[in-house]
């Protein structure tokens, strides 16, 4: 996500599935999508029929590698030097849509004298602080822009941010004053500085750091970018092969900065498709269930940097155009819609009953937290933490030191029975005499016992009715939160503080149906 974000504005694909039959070339990475997504596979099909070219990067040859026209075996983890040796094969050949790198992207702009590039710095860019261990990026705005000692919000990434907003922790002040040379010829734009950097990304070094023939590699890359320009397009797709690696988001920021040479954004057949795997990826995050953003990827306030009151935080946020330029009308909206008539010019709309973002509250952070004894409880859905994480000795034994867990499976999961059964217990690291976690499993619906929406792959949001009625106390998430939210603001209203005025005035009034539903509202 903060790949594409940074790129494109936002973190989602950026064409259909569907659009894929309109590509002249299809390049298929981290992925085996025949396999793993086959209905959306049928474009490619589709697209080879009409005579596109499908090739397949993976270390394995698999189903999508034999349906493609080139398979390249690539070793794991080298993703980043292949794309950027395809970047360098553009660059060095002339292979860019130059009408469209100089008028749809940041190409032409020329950055500061003091920008200084890894080459320069012995892999470093410059602004890094070695004490800090970050970069400070004022040297990295374009020549024009106001500096920090201008007095305008200096440049850089919100401390607590995990990069999924729309500005991915912090834009880089106003990208609307910018000297540019249209001619991209000099030394300091940002297409001569790119040419340079990549530069070292030969075909000799994708063979022998990739591992595939450099003849292979040519024939490629000369088939991909020979099917883009002012009448032709390529598309990429990938999957978690690329989003799982720990520079999952500089392999997808390759990717965007490689279509935006070859002028494959925007246009019919050309994009970046993520692939998601499972029914609603795409829509847990547009919810969105991340830490940092609220629903359509708006930003969260951080606690104080940019939380004060809504005028400084739509000030901060908002862009002078495009999307983002009604940034102020998305965040209102939907203030009243949690709040509704408690919402008002008068509150700020309730931006104070926000949460703030305080830290690192992503996955590995509240773990890290849990382990550290900072956690009194949590709530598992959809997920088993136990043995699905990469470090799941870290996770069990940090459950134990919770207070309470809460487990919502439709089986006994790892995470819910690891207080009695798992590696550290029998090799006594842990003892069930003396883990002080109260776990509680409840029983959970199964995907055809519930109904509502999901966001499938290109975020389209689809209804899907319920199959058959789950049986005894089996109960769907929305049901299980829905009750929780209306008994917390049950016990919120007896006791009217200030730290429960958010709660209070929380609209909450979802329409409830059936037995079950009735009996609950009978006996509160």
């Amino acid at each position: 996500m903060p790949g594409l974000g940074t790129s494109f504005g936002r973190g989602g694909a950026t064409t259909a599935q569907q659009d894929l039959q309109n590509a002249d070339a299809i390049l298929i990475m981290g992925s085996s999508m025949a396999e793993n997504h086959p209905v959306g596979f049928q474009w490619v099909l589709e697209a080879r029929e009409r005579g596109a070219k499908i090739i397949h990067v993976d270390p394995r040859f698999n189903r999508t590698s034999a349906m493609s026209d080139m398979w390249l075996p690539i070793r794991a983890g080298s993703d980043i030097l292949f794309l950027g040796g395809l970047i360098h094969y553009v660059l060095e050949n002339g292979k860019e849509f130059r009408e469209y790198v100089a008028s749809y992207t940041n190409g032409p702009t020329i950055l500061r004298e003091d920008f200084r590039d890894t080459e320069d710095l012995d892999g470093l860019f410059s602004g890094w602080d070695p004490e800090k261990k970050k970069y400070d990026p004022e040297s990295w705005l374009y020549e024009g822009s106001p500096s920090k000692s201008s007095g305008s919000d200096a440049p850089g990434h919100a401390e607590a941010g995990g990069g999924h907003g729309k500005d991915r922790g912090g834009e880089a002040q106003d990208a609307g004053k910018f000297e540019s040379d249209p001619s991209m010829q000099h030394p300091r734009c940002v297409f001569q500085v790119l040419k340079r950097h990549f530069s070292r990304y030969t075909a000799e070094n994708v063979e022998r750091y990739c591992g595939m023939p450099k003849e292979a590699f040519l024939k490629a890359a000369e088939t991909f970018t020979s099917a883009s320009g002012p009448d032709k397009t390529a598309a990429i797709c990938y999957a978690v092969g690329w989003t799982q690696h720990s520079k999952g988001v500089q392999i997808i920021r390759s990717a965007a900065i490689l279509q935006l040479l070859l002028g494959n954004i925007g246009r019919p057949g050309g994009g970046i498709l993520a692939l998601r795997g499972h029914a609603s990826i795409q829509g847990s995050t547009d919810v969105p269930t991340l830490y940092d953003i609220l629903p359509g990827y708006i930003p969260m306030p951080v606690f104080e940097q940019d939380s004060h009151d809504l005028k400084s935080h739509i000030q901060r946020h908002k862009s002078r155009t495009g999307v983002w330029s009604n940034f102020d009308k998305y965040l209102v909206s939907l203030l009243k819609a949690y709040y509704g008539e408690w919402a008002t010019q008068e509150n700020d709309f309730g931006f104070d009953w926000l949460p703030r973002v305080t830290g690192d509250h992503s996955h590995f952070g509240y773990w890290l937290d849990m382990a550290d004894g900072k956690l009194d409880g949590l709530f598992v859905m959809g997920q088993n933490p136990a043995v699905g994480a990469s470090n799941g000795r870290l996770e069990r034994k940090a459950m134990a030191k919770l207070k309470w867990l809460v487990v919502r499976d439709m089986v006994e999961t790892e995470t819910a029975s690891f207080w009695y059964e798992s590696p550290e217990v029998e090799r006594g690291e842990l003892s069930s005499d003396t883990i002080a976690t109260e776990v509680f499993l409840f029983p959970a619906c199964g995907t055809a016992e519930k109904e509502g929406t999901f966001t499938n792959t290109q975020r389209m949001l689809q209804y899907r009715n319920k199959a058959v009625e789950a049986k005894g106390d089996i109960r769907s998430e929305t049901w299980f939160m829905y009750h929780l939210g209306r008994r917390l603001k049950e016990r919120a209203k007896k006791d009217p503080c200030s730290r429960n005025a958010g709660l209070n005035a929380l609209t909450w009034d979802y329409a409830t149906e059936g037995e079950q539903h009735n009996r609950l509202w009978k006996k509160s």
